[in-house]
């Protein structure tokens, strides 16, 4: 390219996939063909790669005639550029073909067409020229620039330094979890965040933890493999989506061009956890000696909010959360406080004119608070047993070695998570502001608060 001349480099927020590109060909007799791309990736300073799924108009052209004009967008001032390309070739695997298909599973995460919605090769060009066809207007005063990430990169790593300190000062994992997400607010500005752990068997993330929501959220869960968040459970490794609503508006475009085919039902949208207008989300999977422990989410509502030094620094904190939280696990396993005998101690329930009616189904451990869901699986079982204990012996003061080893609890021999478990029930009974509550009274030892009379019911036994 000529000197002065613009490089793709200059062109790097265009990149991120926040607005579709458009691509035009045109076969050997000049009939055009336009077309809208998932994709497009730089490859190197002189060569893009372009996503191809269902480009058959679109490849018959450059069989025919391998040129192309792509038309790019820069999300953050609405720039416009023309990039005349010349096709060189299709990548079917390889580190750029693993890249674009990361980011069209990602597209294809926002409306429930992962079966459908699929990379068929990476389609790699030669740039021939580049050209800004349209500069936008900016307005006084406006700030252009991606925001609600780090400060440059010092500033960045003084925060992580203290993020990091203040985790090496967490005595349980429920501190562990709550410093977490608040130091990420506090400190690197990431208002909006979920923590999500890995179930026992290893196919759900459940939320243990979050900050910046109307309600916590503790106990929601996730598919691995199901959206955003479950893909990159999945794959083991960052997802990075710029404009949600953007992406939301081309893929639900294309789905419904499959639905008019017969191609998919129209029963698979899948809702995004969190904020129902984030228009820009990172999910980092949280990876210790290789083994997946869970996924740290960000959130924001400003388009193209986050960065590639975002995700870099998010993958950090994530293998300090993942690395610190197996610790805290392998801590409580051999310090879990000895079965004390059974006190009579006990806080007696408040006068009550009516018991509140918990309801069980053992089926699922799904756990009811007079008709309001509270809980399933585990912590419901866990809950369950607690209950029990109380009303058959009063007791208040329990111990988490002699709990997890409760059979009706169904917890795996390796890896029960039980006390990850125990900090899901007990955010969820505060969330829910309900008549029972769990307080931790040393490491490894708890105490069971019931304010109200209960009255117990096992739908189905139990």
């Amino acid at each position: 390219m000529e000197d002065g001349a613009l490089s793709l480099s200059d062109l790097d927020a265009c990149f991120e996939g926040a607005v579709p590109a458009v691509i035009a060909t045109a076969s050997a007799d000049g009939s055009p063909n336009v077309t809208y791309l998932s994709r497009v990736r730089r490859v190197d300073d002189t060569h893009l790669a372009l996503s191809n799924q269902f480009f058959s108009k679109t490849s018959r052209n450059l069989a025919e005639n391998p040129r192309a004009s792509v038309l790019l967008i820069d999300p953050t001032t609405y720039d416009q550029f023309r990039v005349t390309l010349a096709y060189t070739r299709d990548e079917r695997r390889g580190p750029v073909f693993e890249q674009l298909r990361g980011d069209v599973d990602a597209v294809a995460a926002i409306s429930g067409m992962q079966d459908v919605f699929r990379l068929r090769a990476a389609d790699v060009y030669r740039v021939v020229g580049i050209e800004k066809v349209l500069a936008a207007v900016h307005l006084e005063g406006a700030d252009a620039a991606p925001a609600g990430g780090p400060e440059p990169d010092a500033v960045a790593t003084a925060q992580l330094a203290e993020l990091g300190v203040r985790l090496g000062r967490c005595s349980d994992l429920d501190t562990l979890v709550g410093t977490t997400v608040d130091g990420l607010a506090d400190l690197l500005r990431y208002d909006h965040a979920l923590l999500l752990l890995l179930d026992e068997q290893g196919r759900r993330l459940y939320t243990i933890a979050s900050h910046g929501y109307e309600t916590e959220g503790v106990g929601s869960e996730v598919a691995v493999g199901e959206g955003i968040i479950g893909m990159a459970a999945a794959r083991c490794a960052p997802v990075r989506l710029g404009s949600l609503g953007q992406m939301g508006k081309y893929s639900r475009t294309v789905r419904r061009s499959f639905e008019r085919t017969g191609g998919i039902g129209p029963d698979r949208e899948i809702p995004l956890p969190g904020l129902p207008d984030a228009d820009s989300r990172v999910a980092v999977p949280m990876l210790v000696g290789g083994r997946l422990v869970g996924v740290l989410v960000v959130e924001s509502r400003q388009a193209v909010a986050f960065t590639e030094a975002d995700e870099a620094v998010l993958t950090v904190v994530a293998s300090l959360v993942g690395n610190a939280i197996e610790a805290e696990r392998a801590r409580e396993h051999t310090t879990d406080a000895t079965v004390p005998g059974h006190d009579a101690s006990h806080a007696p329930a408040r006068a009550s004119a009516a018991k509140v009616h918990v309801r069980f189904f053992p089926v699922d451990g799904s756990t009811f608070v007079d008709g309001d869901y509270l809980i399933k699986g585990v912590a419901g079982r866990i809950l369950w047993s607690l209950l029990g204990e109380h009303e058959r012996e009063g007791r208040v003061h329990f111990t988490n070695r002699e709990v997890r080893l409760d059979p009706t609890l169904e917890m795996p021999e390796l890896r029960d998570n039980f006390e990850s478990r125990l900090i899901l029930l007990k955010r969820r009974l505060e969330e829910r502001v309900a008549p029972i509550r769990i307080e931790k009274t040393g490491r490894g030892r708890f105490r069971l608060v019931v304010e109200t009379p209960l009255r117990l019911e096992a739908v189905g036994g139990g």
